[in-house]
């Protein structure tokens, strides 16, 4: 694993809003998705660092711990921050219990929602996190079901990918809904100074 910073927001604040792109397994940061989201977040005034798997990188048995230590770098990575986003796709969502523990926010890109450590912390949390996927999705599995916190946002006809199969048209009207979703989200979180 290694990180690197996207964007280093230079704003006039002296309070440093620091946000981690978690790529899927197959899906890296520089995806159409994480892509646009790391810019958004930039633009918004986040230091962004993001996280690239490299060859050598086995989850092995532990997938969910490997994926907090990757968080855990990332953010050690960036400098101190005053508030802290993860923003994670498919297989770094695997970070939703090491977010519960330090009670980081998150975006929850196309969540693992078939893995049940993640579907009982989610069912089990406080956070009021963005959770989104596709309805053609089968790692979605329905999305929300009973849980009371957080917001989920269901793409009708989207894939794992969060494109609609065959309609380069409506995938990129999903995904303008998918950012519209996150820059709300991103907005409406409280000031960690407040």
């Amino acid at each position: 694993m290694e990180s690197f910073t996207w964007s280093n927001a230079t704003n006039e604040s002296t309070e440093t809003k620091v946000a981690v792109l978690l790529p899927g397994s197959g899906y890296p940061v520089e995806g159409p998705v994480l892509f646009w989201v790391g810019e958004m977040l930039a633009a918004l005034g986040w230091h962004v660092q993001a996280v690239r798997w490299t060859a050598d990188d086995e989850p092995g048995v532990a997938p969910h711990a490997f994926v907090a230590r990757a968080a855990e770098q990332a953010f050690a990575a960036a400098p101190a921050a005053s508030q802290r986003l993860v923003v994670a796709k498919s297989f770094g969502t695997l970070a939703i219990p090491w977010a519960e523990e330090t009670q980081t926010a998150g975006v929850w890109l196309t969540p693992l929602l078939t893995d049940t450590t993640v579907r009982q912390t989610i069912s089990h949390t406080d956070k009021a996190d963005l959770f989104i996927g596709g309805s053609e999705d089968k790692l979605w599995d329905g999305g929300r079901k009973s849980e009371t916190t957080g917001t989920f946002v269901e793409i009708p006809g989207a894939d794992h990918s969060l494109q609609i199969p065959n309609n380069w048209r409506a995938s990129q009207a999903a995904q303008a809904n998918v950012f519209a979703k996150i820059e709300e989200f991103v907005k409406g979180l409280p000031d960690a100074g407040a």
